[in-house]
């Protein structure tokens, strides 16, 4: 009998990928040092931005067991999918080797600019892919929602109501660091507000009447409101948010019950091969799924901003490509986006708190042009592609993979 929990690798969670994998294998190209991208495409209706979310529980998913795939585990995943035993020999206690480079939690990001940069033997930056792409889209999807109810409220308390719903103590704390990322002041899930530091905020809610227990003594003693929370509900939230302050509605905090709600809220998302090493160089691929928007090559991202800090225009560059100089596009400065978090599996640095992507979202959303931010019909936002890249669009592409 199947055992009723398991707890595995989520590198082997994806049948499909794995059957990729040993796909690789076969073909003798499973250990060439590959380079993916995971970029945006589209944004949920009527969003003219993205808060990128989920990066720091996807590495908290990866450094599970120090990176290595446990042998039963993966002796398992080829008893129930059929894998061959090359590629049960190469993943068998195999450390992590790959580099991850990375926009931090509360990053505003656009479509078509790579948010996610991972390299290393073709066959684990596969796998790794097939983690990041669900963590990213449904950690950057709350978070989008939780910045646009911020937005909404006017900058009142809103509070995540929709981790504590969720049944799966991680999926929890992915969800609830999204949503404070995105700009919830706080949750009403008592897991994280403990694991994580998140404020707590939360009412009892069943009506005793006359069997009522004295007020707590605990009231005053944390951050407590003479207005009560107002419950959104889950659908529509945003449009009953900005209903309620319309007709002068006040609350000690908006609780949002739907952040994890997939509708029509999910962005669309890529991770696409772009480049592949051959004879000891990197050889130019433009993906593995024939999909015309993918641009072959490494790249970086830089944002530039004019003399008054106000965020003017994004710039895709060339990995090995000199940025362009704030000067030549008649701005002040520039920022990469991507920082280095993983390097030959080993993360770089601490994990980060939740709080801190909340204030870098906060505040780049603050150095937007205004109009991007808009709730309805927002301005879209300017994304170029360097010199180099355009070049590269020229005829003659680089061949997809055979």
């Amino acid at each position: 009998m199947p055992a009723a929990t398991v707890r595995a690798s989520p590198l082997l969670s994806d049948g499909r990928a794995l059957l990729d994998a040993d796909r690789l294998l076969r073909a003798g190209v499973g250990d060439r040092r590959a380079s993916f991208e995971l970029a945006f495409t589209a944004m949920p209706p009527h969003a003219g931005f993205l808060v990128v979310a989920g990066v720091e529980s996807a590495l908290d998913a990866l450094a599970l067991d120090g990176g290595r795939l446990d042998a039963a585990e993966v002796f398992a995943a080829r008893a129930a999918c059929g894998l061959s035993d090359a590629l049960v020999e190469r993943l068998a206690g195999a450390p992590l080797s790959v580099d991850i480079d990375a926009m931090p939690d509360g990053t505003v990001a656009f479509p078509g600019t790579p948010v996610v940069s991972v390299e290393g033997p073709f066959v684990e930056a596969l796998l790794v892919g097939a983690l990041l792409v669900p963590a990213l889209r449904r950690g950057t999807a709350a978070a989008t929602r939780a910045a646009r109810l911020h937005i909404a409220s006017d900058g009142g308390a809103v509070v995540d109501g929709s981790s504590a719903r969720v049944p799966f103590a991680d999926e929890a704390l992915a969800l609830a660091r999204a949503a404070h990322v995105g700009g919830t002041a706080a949750t009403t899930s008592a897991l994280a507000a403990a694991a994580l530091g998140i404020p707590f905020r939360g009412e009892a809610g069943i009506d005793l009447g006359e069997l009522a227990p004295p007020p707590s003594p605990l009231e005053g003693s944390w951050p407590w409101y003479a207005d009560r929370v107002i419950d959104l509900g889950g659908r529509d939230e945003e449009a009953l948010l900005l209903e309620a302050r319309r007709v002068g509605t006040t609350a000690g905090g908006w609780v949002a019950s739907g952040l994890a709600e997939p509708g029509e809220g999910l962005p669309a998302v890529r991770y696409e091969l772009v480049a592949l090493e051959e004879s000891g160089a990197w050889a130019l691929r433009q993906g593995t799924s024939g999909r015309g928007d993918v641009i072959a090559g490494r790249k970086m991202v830089a944002r530039y901003f004019d003399e008054a800090g106000r965020a003017v225009t994004d710039v895709i560059h060339l990995a090995h490509e000199r940025m362009l100089a704030p000067r030549a596009l008649g701005v002040a400065r520039l920022t990469p986006l991507a920082r280095a978090v993983v390097r030959g599996g080993h993360a770089l640095e601490s994990p980060e708190p939740p709080s801190v992507g909340r204030e870098r979202s906060v505040a780049a959303r603050q150095l937007l042009p205004y109009a991007v931010a808009h709730l309805r019909a927002p301005a879209r936002y300017p994304v170029q592609l360097s010199p180099a890249l355009i070049a590269l669009r020229e005829p003659d592409p680089p061949s997809t993979l055979r």
